[in-house]
């Protein structure tokens, strides 16, 4: 049984699944955490990855012509029929969806060359626990890519928002997490800033990080 921060985001996602990938933010966050993955990992069509909290495959569907093969994994099932129809129509015949909960569910007994995830750690209560997943997921050497927030004041989400976890995160306590679960070669990098209207009319700046570390 999921979690009750779990099932309001399996929830909330359901419902806008829909319209997910009509924000312009959101398809421009994508490209750009895309663009950053394919610079700072070494994708190859040999390799087979997983994608975390994958959404509607914004990022996914970019990275998955550069790869062998794609699990992509969601608690929504909306976002995943949106992504599934698709993959479809574009011939991403190499992605493969399913409904996954990696703090409730045990992991997928493959293991992968590259777990990637974009604005989904906020989501995650645990971080830590699921980082130790994600590392025994891994191959010996395999590659994981954590896009997320950088530590902000709670203002990114608006008041009604439901299954937020973290108002992001601090880059060098995350790598230390890492660090501690086992991984190596942690890099950090400024994939995107997402800016959003705030108060008073004024404008206000959110980076998103991305973080790679190998097992």
């Amino acid at each position: 049984m999921s979690s009750p921060l779990q099932e309001s985001n399996r929830n909330r996602f359901d419902r806008i699944a829909a319209e997910w990938d009509d924000s312009p933010t959101r398809r421009n966050l994508a490209v750009s955490v895309a663009a950053t993955i394919t610079e700072a990992v070494p994708l190859s069509p040999q390799w087979q990855a997983l994608e975390y909290g994958c959404g509607t495959g914004l990022v996914g569907a970019q990275l998955a012509p550069h790869l062998g093969h794609l699990l992509a994994c969601d608690l929504s099932s909306g976002m995943l029929s949106v992504l599934a129809n698709k993959a479809h129509a574009s011939g991403l015949d190499n992605l493969e969806t399913r409904q996954l909960d990696l703090t409730r569910e045990p992991p997928p007994a493959e293991r992968y060359d590259l777990i990637f995830s974009s604005m989904t750690l906020h989501h995650i209560p645990d971080v830590p626990a699921l980082l130790s997943t994600f590392h025994g997921m891994l191959r010996d050497g395999g590659w994981l890519a954590l896009a997320d927030l950088d530590a902000e004041d709670g203002s990114f989400h608006s008041s009604e928002a439901e299954g937020v976890a973290h108002h992001g995160f601090e880059r060098t306590e995350l790598s230390q997490w890492l660090e501690k679960t086992g991984f190596h070669e942690i890099q950090a990098r400024t994939a995107h800033t997402i800016e959003k209207n705030a108060a008073e009319d004024r404008t206000r700046q959110y980076p998103v990080f991305l973080l790679t570390a190998r097992r």
